[in-house]
């Protein structure tokens, strides 16, 4: 018996809806890293300005502000609100490439879990396409030219970085079935924000910034804060396993923005293990695309 995702156009957008969100995510990535401020200040700052465009962007298109669905964001919004902060933070005591491998480690745990949570079972082909796709993405960033350091603080911080992004994952998933989009991410961009508020002033963040820190921080909150709007719009219209697979992008979109944004070089190593990736990854997104091609069955 097929899960009762509807084949339709819906679903088909959902995924190149998915496919938009974790590219603009790996933009994100090399933002941040050029960002010189503290993880936590980036992500209060980002998340109050989130708030703030998600409350415009409502008043704009004349939706109406439901309060009640803030209960239902309650878990979302923490868990994207701790993911940030913790990102933003291991990348500033870890070497980007190791925050990265430890990161494309959520769609093998997803995977696992996705069928006690929403009854997918996911398909034999599908899992073997995305370990396939996870070495890929692993050979991409190892392949980097070595730089940075790492610090074991900076690997937990990376690892507590993924579990929330995990939970935030599941949390909008289960959300999203009751709740809109834009009344969603306003909710969890005013709980996130909430969350990081305190983080900022327990651990002395500096707060000075200047014109140009706030030309960058905008742009973080616009456009990869803008894939967060197509992924949770993707969770109603797809399967939460295809969503998650095609998170191992990211990776690749952030070696390819590094080499004109940061001016890092890309190795032979990286090139064929971006191939790796998108050969995989195709097969996963042409498989859940054909009428009776879903990626999970119950």
């Amino acid at each position: 018996m097929r899960l009762g995702i509807d084949k339709s156009l819906d679903s088909k957008v959902g995924a190149v809806a998915s496919g938009v969100a974790v590219v603009v995510w790996g933009f994100g990535n090399v933002l941040v890293r050029v960002i010189p401020l503290p993880g936590p200040t980036i992500s209060f700052y980002r998340l109050w300005l989130g708030a703030a465009l998600a409350l415009v962007l409502m008043l704009l298109l004349g939706r109406r502000i439901d309060f009640s669905v803030f209960r239902a964001s309650i878990a979302g919004g923490i868990a994207f609100g701790l993911n940030s902060i913790l990102f933003f933070t291991a990348v500033k005591y870890t070497s980007p490439t190791t925050a990265t491998v430890i990161g494309t480690l959520q769609p093998a745990i997803l995977l696992v879990f996705v069928g006690r949570l929403f009854g997918e079972k996911v398909r034999r082909a599908a899992v073997m396409a995305s370990v396939v796709a996870l070495v890929g993405t692993v050979v991409v960033v190892l392949g980097a030219p070595q730089s940075g350091h790492d610090s074991l603080f900076g690997d937990l911080l990376a690892v507590a970085s993924l579990l929330s992004y995990c939970v935030y994952f599941v949390a909008s998933k289960k959300a999203r079935e009751h709740v809109g989009t834009l009344q969603y991410q306003l909710a969890i961009q005013v709980v996130a924000a909430l969350v990081a508020t305190p983080v900022v002033f327990m651990t002395r963040s500096t707060l000075g910034t200047t014109g140009h820190d706030w030309l960058l921080i905008a742009l973080l909150a616009i456009v990869p804060g803008g894939g967060h709007y197509l992924v949770n719009w993707a969770h109603k219209h797809t399967e939460l396993s295809l969503v998650s697979i095609l998170t191992l992008l990211t990776p690749i979109a952030t070696m390819l923005l590094s080499y004109p944004m940061l001016g890092e070089s890309v190795t032979g190593l990286q090139v064929g293990g971006t191939a790796v990736v998108i050969v995989a990854l195709s097969f996963v997104v042409f498989r859940s695309s054909l009428a009776d091609g879903s990626l999970v069955e119950v």
